[in-house]
């Protein structure tokens, strides 16, 4: 254990639902009478060590186990089987609020959190500057925190963590609260710890994040651990899942508009939406979906105003009338922009039997900074501008996070979206 910082051994979480309140009595009188309930495993049997000083990732879709894992190894929750050892000084940012006495000042709630994580009360005066000033909610530290907003909340919790020197960091979601500017701020201070052999264990649902800051990734499924390694690979496998098996300027095809190409090679095999093999829904459907960045690989985030490619891979319907539609939606759940090959023109040719198509379309992505999902349609259209009968459509697909870094360099627009423009100036005579 002397280079590890954390390992899991072979940990399971077991919960019991019951069918009544009097079966439930019953269990909490004598634990071992469990008639009338029905066992919910959150994990099984996951197991890994963390070196001193590698930056891990963890995801997974809602209900994957991610944050039950995580209440285990900050010991909040004891496994029902298995074992977890850690060493070292850990900070935790986990729910909202947690470890803040809401009746207390932000002030007294920093010295109080610093002296529960082991520094005595003149070791939190001398950082306590650098804490406020991380923070930055200026005289909002001398009122109760029950009357602050989730945004101050995580401000003066992340502030508190980072600020006592812990050697583990422990973050779920936390930082999803807040605005941008300190979401920025919070990510180049997650950086800087990084690289001085800080060992951060962070749960996000942002794949783009995974990426950028994890050298490491673990991918949760249904309490499962399926993936260990490589981060592009892990956020692969989770973005790849079938989805359906559970429940800018305008677009155009590459090569000068002709048509989509016949293809007789395998689907590629790596790629953010796949379907599931046999689960096509009839002799037409979609069957993979790519998004490329300018650099030709599969992206998860991009520069505003970058030229990305979406590649759809599909078996034609019988008749060859269905069109393919490209549709982005914001992390509101709004339409922010709709394609297609019906409305861009392009003819669905007919095919034989047994052949897939290629649908390539370029984005330029002039979109304000943010995560976007992608749905990508097969249907039959109604002129002159309505989708009628829809054949088939994959799930939300993503996020891609478009990086726009307003605090610290210049961008070639503000607002949710850019349109095409050009400016000059002409000298005039006008107030000589």
């Amino acid at each position: 254990m002397a280079d590890l910082a954390i390992s899991v051994q072979d940990v399971s979480k077991r919960y019991l639902a019951f069918d009544s309140q009097r079966a439930r009595l019953r269990n909490m009188l004598q634990p071992s009478r469990t008639e009338g309930a029905s066992e919910i495993w959150a994990l099984r049997d996951i197991g890994f060590e963390i070196a001193r000083g590698e930056a891990v990732g963890i995801i997974g879709r809602n209900g994957s186990g991610k944050s039950t894992l995580l209440e285990i190894i900050t010991q909040t929750l004891t496994p029902t089987t298995g074992a977890v050892q850690v060493q070292g000084r850990v900070a935790a940012l986990l729910q909202l609020g947690s470890g803040f006495k809401p009746d207390y000042t932000g002030r007294e709630n920093v010295f109080l959190n610093g002296m529960l994580l082991g520094l005595s009360r003149a070791e939190m005066e001398n950082r306590f500057d650098e804490i406020a000033a991380f923070a930055d909610i200026g005289d909002v530290l001398d009122r109760p925190v029950k009357t602050y907003s989730s945004g101050m909340l995580v401000r003066l919790a992340f502030a508190v963590q980072v600020a006592i020197d812990p050697d583990i960091l422990i973050i779920d979601e936390a930082l999803s609260v807040g605005d941008y500017f300190f979401r920025q701020k919070c990510f180049g201070r997650l950086r800087q710890l990084r690289d001085q052999g800080l060992t951060l264990l962070f749960v996000t649902h942002d794949t783009g994040t995974v990426t950028n800051i994890c050298n490491r990734v673990l991918y949760l499924q249904k309490g499962r651990l399926r993936h260990d390694g490589d981060p592009y690979q892990g956020v692969r496998a989770y973005l790849g899942q079938d989805r359906d098996a559970e429940a800018s300027s305008p677009g155009s095809l590459a090569a000068e508009g002709r048509a989509p190409e016949l293809l007789q090679q395998e689907l590629p095999e790596e790629a953010q939406w796949r379907r599931a093999q046999g689960s096509r829904p009839g002799p037409g459907g979609l069957l993979a979906v790519r998004i490329l960045n300018s650099e030709g690989e599969l992206a998860t985030s991009v520069r505003m105003k970058e030229t990305i490619r979406v590649q759809v891979y599909f078996a034609p319907d019988p008749e060859c009338r269905a069109h393919i539609y490209l549709r982005l939606k914001n992390r509101f759940d709004q339409i922010v922009f709709t394609t297609g090959t019906y409305f861009l023109d392009l003819p669905i040719v007919e095919l034989q039997q047994n052949q897939l198509a290629l649908a390539e379309f370029e984005l330029e992505m002039s979109l304000g900074g943010g995560g976007y999902s992608l749905l990508v349609i097969m249907g039959y259209p109604e002129p002159p501008n309505r989708m009628g009968a829809i054949l088939d459509q994959t799930g939300p697909i993503g996020p891609v996070v478009v990086e726009g870094r307003y605090e610290h360099e210049k961008v070639p627009f503000l607002g949710p979206f850019g349109l095409p423009v050009s400016a000059r100036l002409i000298e005039t005579n006008i107030g000589r």
